[in-house]
């Protein structure tokens, strides 16, 4: 006897396995089921059946309860474990209460008692396949919410690791994984490295599942195709725990392999399908986009620095006496800005303004910019106005809109004696607080064609002195320490 009998009509809705071991009851269901609906398969023992289950996809399979190598229960439960969806319905010709009972709870769809007609074969096959329709249905309906949450999520978020992160969390619970991980290319490389990682355990076990999701990751890219491993227990164990099942998806964007998003499960011992991978593909192609965007945007934003540190570079040009001004106090104020407890947003932006600070001076009379001495009360009010003529320069660029409080406030006081609008206390935005202080650091510290340097340990006295009256003393503070801890000194050895 064939170990398997196709029927040549290609189904619509999955294979039907039919396991029994007296071939006429076989032969006879694929004469009461061949309509078109299923790929009929035909299996005549235990072993048969589970090497059918263990190559093929298998929506449902209609099974003897007792064969002569073994029963349907061992059919039934391999079948749950490789294809979590498949309906299983088994059949007897000796049933019991008993029977009924057990094989139901380890979750076969119904019971059929022989002999049975074709009606009522038929019916209960339509039934588990309206199951099984409905359950796609709700699983596609919770995909789709998915996908939404993360479109809308992707016009939102700007920070990268915080998508990822939606993303990972998303497959975990979708596809009832215990970890995952996404790995992106190095710049103009196939070499891998870790991005984001959710779920994994800080233990030798979980060190283990890590290894494996790089290898696997590896491996996709350089066959350039997805893939699930549902056998590395072979290959990745820890004592009694084993990686049950993993999967793994390229991210890319025009052909472009940007890197690899890989699930894995170790306490769910359901092994993940085809039809998984190919949703794990859609959230990977979200993720593929946001890493592109991203990169985008980070290229964008490096044009950008790269102009702007021109423009800075231009002011200081017309200043010889601060050259090099703008990188000290954007390297001064990063050491406090630490202390302060700043975001990565945050520091982006202090970048921006460091630089650009004292842009407004590029309409200052070189006469007074370069003056080797001290400033007559007439030059004095024309060189402050430099920091409203800069915020006026760049306040319709956005991009450079960040710069503006550093720019329009970093020569205000505390006491609301500075320029130029007055204004004093927390009334004065902490960016521009924070450069007043740096920037009466780096200026105390520089030599002038009039006057040497000042060591930074007079410096630091000085500001010191005066938190509470000219500087803020939240900013004071913060600056002491990033001193006491030696965060500054290197600057001025």
């Amino acid at each position: 006897m064939a170990a398997e009998l196709v029927s040549i009509k290609s189904g619509k809705q999955g294979n039907l396995l039919l396991v029994d071991d007296d071939p006429n009851v076989v032969a006879i269901l694929q004469e009461m089921l061949d309509d078109g609906q299923y790929n009929l398969i035909s299996a005549y023992s235990v072993a048969e059946a589970l090497s059918i289950i263990r190559r093929q996809n298998i929506s449902m399979i209609l099974t003897d309860l007792m064969l002569g190598d073994g029963t349907g229960v061992e059919i039934l439960q391999e079948a749950k474990r490789l294809h979590p969806d498949s309906q299983i319905i088994l059949m007897t010709g000796r049933p019991t209460i008993q029977n009924a009972v057990d094989v139901i709870k380890e979750g076969a769809y119904d019971y059929l008692v022989k002999p049975f007609g074709i009606e009522r074969v038929r019916m209960t096959i339509e039934r588990a396949a309206e199951k099984i329709r409905l359950e796609q249905e709700n699983i596609k309906l919770k995909e789709m919410m998915s996908f939404y949450q993360i479109s809308e999520a992707m016009g939102s978020i700007i920070d990268l690791d915080a998508l990822l992160g939606l993303i990972l969390k998303t497959a975990i619970k979708e596809y009832e994984a215990d970890c995952a991980a996404i790995f992106l290319a190095k710049e103009d490389t196939l070499e891998l490295g870790l991005r984001l990682a959710i779920g994994f355990e800080e233990s030798e076990f979980g060190k283990m599942v890590m290894e494996h999701c790089q290898d696997i990751s590896k491996q996709t890219v350089a066959k350039a195709a997805s893939m699930i491993r549902n056998d590395p227990e072979i290959e990745f164990d820890w004592g009694e725990r084993t990686i049950k099942s993993s999967m793994c998806q390229l991210l890319m964007v025009k052909g472009k392999i940007l890197g690899t998003i890989s699930i894995v499960r170790y306490n769910n011992n359901h092994i993940f399908t085809s039809g998984q991978l190919s949703g794990l593909a859609l959230l990977g192609s979200k993720a593929a986009t946001a890493v592109e965007n991203f990169n985008l945007y980070e290229d964008l934003r490096k044009t950008y620095i790269s102009t702007v540190e021109a423009l800075a570079n231009a002011v200081e040009a017309r200043d010889s006496y601060t050259r090099g001004h703008t990188e000290r106090v954007y390297l001064l104020s990063c050491a406090i800005a630490e202390e302060l407890g700043w975001s990565p947003d945050q520091f982006n932006d202090l970048k921006i303004g460091a630089l650009l600070h004292d842009f407004g001076k590029i309409g200052v009379p070189d006469c007074i910019l370069n003056k080797p001495g001290p400033l007559t009360p007439a030059e004095a009010e024309i060189m402050k106005k430099h920091s409203a003529a800069g915020a006026k320069m760049v306040e319709s660029i956005p991009f450079l809109k960040p710069a503006l409080p550093y720019i329009l406030y970093h020569h205000e006081r505390h006491d609301g004696k500075g320029y130029p609008m007055g204004l004093a206390g927390d009334d004065i935005p902490l960016p521009g607080r924070l450069l007043a202080v740096v920037d009466t650091i780096d200026a105390m510290t520089s030599d002038r064609p009039y006057r040497k340097g000042r060591p930074i340990a007079i410096a630091m006295e000085e500001i010191a002195r005066y938190s509470g009256s000219q500087f803020s003393p939240v900013v004071v503070d913060a600056c002491l320490a990033a001193y006491r801890k030696g965060k500054i000194n290197f600057l001025f050895q």
